[in-house]
């Protein structure tokens, strides 16, 4: 994994800088187009790691939404879930996604030895501690418990707050339904930043007493700024 991707926002400590073309592949939404363009950018054998400037960019849902399909295929039961870490900034809940095991175990496929270094980390990225990683419904409930809303976000981009772990909740519950979005997808009823949030709705979707609807075929991409399919191929 950490062979054929580089997550865009490490970019420049390896000594590579993505152009905006490179870029638009973390928009891709599906582990086999991942792989394809992995394949394309360095033409060597997906089995051989390439070094950081032949690497695909990409970011933390891509890496996840890879290793579960590649665990899958040797019949180990995984699945991407969308959250919150605990590891990359003291005090500060990183907007994240990882992989859980059918055994009980979280996996991190994106912390190599680089950022492993840089965050100080002591755990085993590939057996995480209980707590290091929050799924958007628990983030949920920890803000229902009187956690400040405004430590949880996407650091370097001013986005936190409730609407963004409100987001989050549906990202996570999508996940573990089986519909993998990409991280800046929106639809109803996900607010926005400058939307009220409907409490009572979100804590009854993040204790499980009422299911969220369906993710619709469309979806904002907000990244973007326009409407796509939601497994369209980039």
């Amino acid at each position: 994994m950490q062979g054929l991707f580089l997550h865009e926002r490490w970019a420049q400590r390896y000594g590579v800088e993505h152009s905006p073309e490179e870029l638009e592949a973390v928009h891709l939404r599906r582990a086999e187009d991942l792989l394809d363009a992995a394949l394309q950018r360095d033409g060597r054998p997906l089995d051989v790691a390439r070094e950081p400037a032949g690497r695909l960019p990409a970011m933390c849902r891509n890496l996840s939404v890879v290793l579960v399909a590649m665990l899958r295929a040797h019949g180990i039961e995984a699945r991407a879930r969308a959250g919150f870490a605990t590891y990359f900034i003291p005090g500060w809940y990183e907007d994240h996604w990882v992989v859980e095991l059918g055994d009980g175990r979280w996996v991190d496929p994106q912390i190599d030895d680089v950022q492993r270094a840089a965050l100080g980390i002591t755990f085993d990225p590939l057996d995480m501690p209980a707590g290091a990683f929050v799924p958007g419904p628990d983030a949920w409930r920890l803000l229902r418990g009187g956690a400040d809303p405004a430590s949880f976000g996407l650091s370097g981009s001013g986005l936190a707050g409730e609407w963004f772990v409100a987001g989050d909740v549906l990202y996570d519950l999508a996940a573990v339904g089986g519909v993998e979005t990409l991280p800046w997808d929106t639809w109803d009823p996900m607010p926005g930043p400058d939307d009220e949030v409907d409490v009572a709705l979100f804590d009854a979707y993040a204790e499980g007493r009422a299911a969220p609807p369906p993710v619709p075929a469309k979806v904002l991409n907000t990244r973007r700024g326009r409407v796509e399919e939601l497994h369209q191929i980039a």
